[in-house]
């Protein structure tokens, strides 16, 4: 349940992230259907081959890695098949006219476990509105380090881009989509190493194929800059307010433009009281970066409190620069039953 409120009332909106029967058949088959929060990637910053999670709204406030535990699932049949090391497994996620709008999907998986080098192999291949196939790999070097990569290849953009028509007394736009035939890359690649006081320090490179390059950047900088100037002089106010909007819908936080370094450093055990995580997320094709610190203090066995906050750095025509909320300290009391 989420509770939203503003001056004139309080709601509450609910959404089942999981209800589903399963079946096992011959000790080999594996059998589902109903809602369920189909979860892959191997990566923290950022998942490539995540194809079911496209879309799917998440807490922010969560750690990384709790984010996608904790998010709607899909309405879907599938079945996972188990021979020796590999398992395959294939799912089926249909449109729903008022249920679950999302074209109809497919998506097919080989996951393979080669134990004699300590890794973990997958291949996907998915049919959707932004069809693509993806291959995660996850090798576990000791006891204290873990490297990894996940990468796929899309056919199309889940990204529209901004275009400006003609200049005058009020310049004109359009926004429309890339070339559907293209194929774009998407990368995360980078492990995480345990020092021996619990501390664990994470390091990806990010290549984000959907992001804007740097000429369709300056063309969607130059929308919302002309748009917010024009309305702020009282000119044009209806269609300024419209490109004000539009440009809204168009920004996908963290994933605006196309090389990031994602970085975490982190210690569940600080006094034996105290978790503590700092993120950096860097942009760098513009060099703004959003720093995110947090700490949780355990009260009791039952109860903690999360203290964190997003800290936005760059210029106005920079992506953390642009944020329009500004910086935030977000408070939580947590009990646990």
């Amino acid at each position: 349940p989420t509770g939203l409120s503003d001056d004139n009332k309080t709601s509450f909106r609910n959404k089942i992230d999981d209800l589903y029967v399963d079946k096992m058949f011959k000790d080999k088959f594996f059998f589902y259907v109903g809602k369920k929060n189909i979860r892959d990637g191997v990566a923290l910053g950022f998942n490539s081959t995540d194809f079911l999670g496209e879309g799917k709204e998440v807490d922010l406030t969560k750690r990384e890695e709790e984010r996608r535990l904790e998010r709607e699932g899909n309405y879907l049949v599938g079945m996972d098949a188990f021979y020796s090391d590999v398992t395959w497994t294939a799912v089926f996620a249909p449109r729903i006219e008022d249920w679950q709008e999302e074209k109809s999907r497919v998506l097919l998986k080989a996951s393979y476990l080669v134990e004699s080098i300590n890794t973990d192999m997958s291949l996907h291949y998915f049919h959707g509105s932004v069809p693509g196939i993806g291959f995660n790999i996850s090798h576990t070097a000791n006891d204290n380090l873990i490297l990894y990569t996940e990468t796929a290849f899309r056919k199309g953009r889940n990204r529209k881009i901004v275009r400006l028509v003609s200049e005058g007394s009020s310049n004109s736009y359009e926004i429309k989509d890339r070339d559907d035939q293209e194929i774009f890359p998407h990368v995360a690649t980078g492990g995480h190493y345990t020092f021996k006081n619990g501390t664990n320090i994470i390091w990806e490179y990010i290549y984000n194929g959907d992001g804007y390059n740097q000429k369709e950047w300056d063309e969607f900088e130059g929308f919302v800059s002309y748009s917010g100037d024009q309305f702020k002089k009282g000119l044009f106010l209806d269609s300024m307010r419209s490109n004000l909007i539009q440009a809204n819908q168009l920004m996908v936080f963290r994933q605006m433009r196309r090389n990031y370094i994602f970085t975490r450093i982190s210690n569940s055990s600080i006094f034996n009281k105290i978790d503590g995580t700092l993120v950096l997320y860097l942009n760098l094709d513009d060099s703004s970066f959003l720093l995110n610190p947090s700490l949780d203090y355990k009260i009791t066995p039952n109860t903690a409190i999360s203290l964190s906050s997003n800290i936005f750095v760059g210029g106005e025509t920079k992506e953390f620069g642009m944020m329009h909320w500004g910086q935030d300290v977000t408070l939580i009391y947590k009990y646990y039953f």
